[in-house]
């Protein structure tokens, strides 16, 4: 009976962790098999393949395609196509065609022909049933926020399109830093800059295209740093703040030139070259090619347009408070009397009318009407940004300012010329 209690017992014992809780046993988790992603099917290529023809001195567009195996009528009919959008016969030496041919036959089926620099905007003709289709086509573009950087070595100019910036470009970067350094003076060898820009891109291909808009900057002149965010406000105005929010504009423009030298300083003695004698140089000359445009280097109303002595075609404005200003020697003029000017506004044209021996821009500045050296003038800046715009401003410095200085400048040559822009006086024009 005793042997039959202990037996009892052990088996109870042994079925106890079987038994130990009311839940059923879990069943393990099978992994759920996740199927691949189809991948997308690759489109067909064209019904077309394509050359490049680089039209050579002496090339006519009819024999250009007389050579791709049109007859002259077939060819003419092409050309006539295309004249409401543009004159193949205007094509010039050294413009590129890209040429199509069946991909079956090799035969000649169409071509395409950039109508911008950039090839932003093309003319394609192709051939349909009913003769030569020519359309104007716009690339599909993407924009593409990208570092570049620079140092002068010999010129502004060539720094920068040693990098690819275009005339455009240059020009944008000058004009953010304008009110601060005058380009015609005093850009020296080793002065640097940084910017964050936009690189306009095949869509497609992502081939670069050309720089758009500068979004940040920085330029080292003499090896001081100045800034500049690009920023938009809610009232669509754009303007450049440094990182205090305060604008890069100043009540007046450094020159009234944006890119030209200083041929003769003010002075208050000068040999005059045509009265042969010596007397007070007023004003600055600025050396420049007859037909170069003259800026307002302020808001302000002209109060003299037209013939002055030995002034010749001569502009002078009065702009607000003491302040005054006067443009002489022009070829042209593009302001009347009384008319209200803005700052940096066309007023006329480089000459050498008066008392000139060479076209150049005679600039003078008043004070309290007195004639007054105006590179010896500091003022104000504009407005900064609003309280109401400064949250948005700061949050899109935030996010550039990184950016920009984590940009490296290129090092200085170790024996590069004297900057192209650096000053020294010519001989005096007059």
């Amino acid at each position: 009976m005793l042997l039959l209690r202990t037996l009892m017992l052990s088996l109870v014992l042994a079925l106890l962790p079987a038994c130990g809780s009311d839940a059923p046993e879990e069943a393990a988790p099978t992994a759920t098999p996740v199927p691949e992603p189809t991948p997308e099917p690759t489109p067909p290529p064209p019904p077309w393949t394509t050359s490049e023809v680089e039209v050579k001195s002496g090339q006519v567009i009819t024999k250009i395609l007389q050579d791709q195996g049109l007859d002259y009528a077939d060819a003419l009919a092409l050309v006539n196509s295309a004249t409401e959008i543009h004159d193949l016969a205007k094509i010039r030496a050294g413009e590129s065609l890209t040429m199509r041919s069946d991909r079956s036959s090799g035969a000649f089926v169409g071509l395409v022909y950039p109508l911008d620099r950039f090839g932003e905007r093309q003319l394609v003709i192709s051939r349909e049933e009913s003769g030569w289709l020519a359309v104007e086509q716009a690339r599909d573009t993407t924009l593409v926020v990208v570092p570049l950087a620079g140092r002068v070595t010999s010129s502004l100019w060539g720094a920068c399109e040693r990098i690819g910036m275009t005339a455009d470009n240059i020009v944008g970067l000058a004009s953010i830093f304008e009110w601060e350094i005058d380009f015609n003076t005093q850009i020296r060898t080793g002065d640097a800059f940084r910017l964050l820009i936009e690189d306009v891109q095949d869509s497609e291909t992502k081939e670069h295209l050309r720089y758009g808009r500068i979004l940040a900057a920085e330029f080292v002149s003499s090896g001081t740093p100045f800034v500049g965010f690009r920023y938009e406000g809610a009232d669509e105005k754009v303007g450049f703040f440094n990182a205090e929010g305060l604008s890069s504009k100043k009540m007046f423009l450094q020159s009234p030139l944006k890119f030209s030298r200083i041929s003769s300083g003010f002075t208050k003695r000068r040999y005059h070259p045509v009265l042969k004698k010596w007397r007070a140089h007023n004003g600055i000359d600025y050396a420049a090619g007859k037909g170069t445009p003259v800026r307002a280097i302020g808001r302000g109303t002209v109060t003299i347009s037209g013939t002055k002595g030995g002034y010749g075609k001569h502009v002078r404005l009065k702009h607000s408070g003491k302040y005054g200003s006067s443009y002489s020697h022009l070829s042209r003029i593009a302001v009347r009397r009384g008319q209200v000017v803005d700052q940096g506004q066309l007023v006329g044209y480089v000459g050498s009318t008066g008392l000139a021996t060479g076209p150049h821009l005679h600039f003078e500045f008043y004070v309290n009407g007195a004639y007054t050296n105006f590179r010896a003038q500091k003022f104000p800046r504009t407005e900064p940004i609003s309280k109401a715009e400064r949250p948005a401003f700061e949050a899109l410095r935030d996010v550039l300012a990184p950016q920009l200085t984590a940009i490296a400048i290129p090092d200085l040559p170790a024996e590069a010329p004297p900057a192209e822009e650096t000053p020294g006086e010519a001989p005096a024009q007059d």
